[in-house]
């Protein structure tokens, strides 16, 4: 009886203390993990959340970039370390949905390997396509590549990456089998479609739209419900006829699973009043990226988001034969 009661003394002991160090967080340096290299979108992106985070918790949030494997290495760490508020992961569509179907091995189950802080951004993806091409609406284009069939070829950033896995969504809706060409990166597949040698592609309207507005490639359509903010000027893929072509970039904010309760509600409320910042808002705004609404930006929400994402790109992958071995 008496070991019993130590025990229990024992527990209450480190609940205690537990409690009392949730209630102190944060007292020193937060790390955030960007599962890329320094300079990309998702770079771009989660260095913005972290000044904003930071300003919030009163903390530094420093960004460590751990890419390679699709981002998987890094969303791996970030699974395995301390769950104590001091490293949160970025992720997105690509680590958090299409990463299962593409990596069999994959060290981590984004439904439940994580704790959700929420979604922070929305990039929607844009069809389009070299500007010398003869069709000059997304009606040509489908009837032009249904006739090119084969000799149709579509550039993408690499075997299973957005660009990727959104085209090939895109051409099983529509019925189309390009020849697909991988590269490494969307710069080089650019100049090859500057150069004639690429026909279309797909991609965040975050990347393409200064090449849009400038007359270097068309905008097609882009693939969302409502036209993009820095291209008003192209349709929607609902608007041109494809409206089961929707896609969205999406970016959140993990933790690992078992993170303090208190801890996990400071570092809600600090990403829930950095999107609110105007200052973050105007400078995702400048990289084409969307800031979610209020009914977007919970755990539950992005919980949800998740089990259908990943559900619909195992599909999406697994009908057009990608993978990333």
């Amino acid at each position: 009886m008496k070991a019993y009661v130590r025990v229990l003394l024992g527990v209450g002991l480190l609940a205690l203390a537990s409690a009392a160090h949730a209630e102190d967080y944060p007292t020193r340096t937060i790390t955030m993990i960007v599962p890329f290299a320094a300079g990309g979108a998702a770079d771009v992106t989660g260095r913005i959340l972290a000044e904003g985070i930071g300003r919030q918790l009163g903390q530094t949030v420093i960004v460590e970039n751990v890419s390679g494997a699709g981002g998987t290495i890094g969303s791996t760490r970030g699974k395995n370390a301390p769950a104590d508020g001091y490293t949160i992961s970025l992720g997105h569509m690509g680590t958090h949905a299409a990463a299962p179907a593409l990596y069999p091995r994959i060290g981590y189950d984004p439904r439940k390997d994580f704790d959700y802080l929420g979604l922070i951004a929305k990039s929607p993806i844009i069809l389009f396509a070299r500007k010398t091409l003869p069709a000059k609406n997304l009606k040509d284009f489908i009837a032009y590549a249904r006739q090119q069939g084969a000799a149709l070829k579509n550039g993408h950033s690499g075997v299973g990456s957005i660009s990727h896995i959104t085209c090939a969504l895109f051409d099983q809706l529509v019925g189309i089998e390009p020849t697909r060409i991988p590269y490494r990166g969307v710069g080089p597949m650019m100049n090859d479609m500057l150069g004639g040698n690429v026909d279309y592609g797909c991609d965040l309207v975050a990347a393409l739209s200064p090449q849009v507005k400038s007359g270097n490639i068309m905008g097609l359509a882009v693939a969302a419900p409502q036209r993009a903010a820095a291209l008003p000027d192209v349709r929607t893929t609902v608007e041109a006829g494809v409206p089961d072509f929707q896609a969205d970039a999406w970016t959140a904010l993990f933790v690992p699973k078992g993170t303090p309760e208190p801890v996990l509600a400071k570092l809600r409320t600090a990403v829930e009043k950095a999107l609110d910042d105007p200052a973050v808002r105007d400078r995702l705004a400048a990289i084409g990226a969307d800031v979610p609404g209020k009914e977007e930006r919970g755990p539950a929400y992005l919980q949800a988001l998740i089990v259908r994402e990943v559900h619909r790109w195992a599909r999406v992958i697994k009908a057009a034969g990608i993978t990333a071995q």
